[in-house]
């Protein structure tokens, strides 16, 4: 019986790795209608400038004398350049429903009780995300609590579909 719930939870990371293999190869890239026309030497698709608060408006706090905009102003770059669903969010999700759906089936090979398969998907999933963030904030590229969140939606979704996985693998006992 162990065999047969190990191999219907490694339904989801298949799943997952097929989602995953067919995203775009670069998130970080150019477009490629900006590369096309850098290329022909036309001009490069941008968007607009984002408008600046500094009108009369913009300074009216509850609270007289402090302004209302300065850190939403600081932080204004890093939201440009950190969506909420960029493709790199896309692969953190994919990647952790990978991961937590082989951390599942790993723990259905050890274990019979659901609470530790799904502690140990969890753990292998969150585990990998934050290291990545880890290794981001050491200077090798661009730390993002979004990321953090992404991994953490597909770690939910990997683990409930493992688990659904396994429950409908699972004969009814009367």
């Amino acid at each position: 019986m162990r065999g047969l719930l190990a191999r219907s939870a490694l339904g989801a990371p298949v799943l997952a790795a097929l989602a995953l293999s067919a995203l775009p190869a670069r998130a970080d890239g150019p477009r490629a209608a900006d590369a096309a026309a850098a290329r022909a030497g036309g001009p490069r698709i941008t968007a607009a400038p984002a408008a600046r608060a500094d009108g009369p408006r913009a300074s009216a706090a509850p609270w007289a004398g402090f302004p209302a905009q300065p850190l939403a102003r600081a932080y204004a770059p890093l939201r440009a350049a950190d969506p909420w669903f960029g493709d790199d969010k896309m692969r953190h999700f994919c990647a952790s429903i990978a991961l937590a759906g082989g951390g599942y089936a790993l723990g259905a090979l050890a274990t019979s009780d659901l609470r530790q398969r799904l502690a140990l998907g969890a753990a292998v999933a969150l585990g990998a995300g934050l290291a990545k963030e880890v290794y981001d904030a050491a200077g090798h590229g661009t730390p993002s609590a979004r990321d953090v969140v992404w991994d953490a939606l597909g770690t939910s979704a990997g683990l409930g579909l493992s688990l659904w996985f396994d429950l409908a693998a699972t004969p009814i006992q009367f």
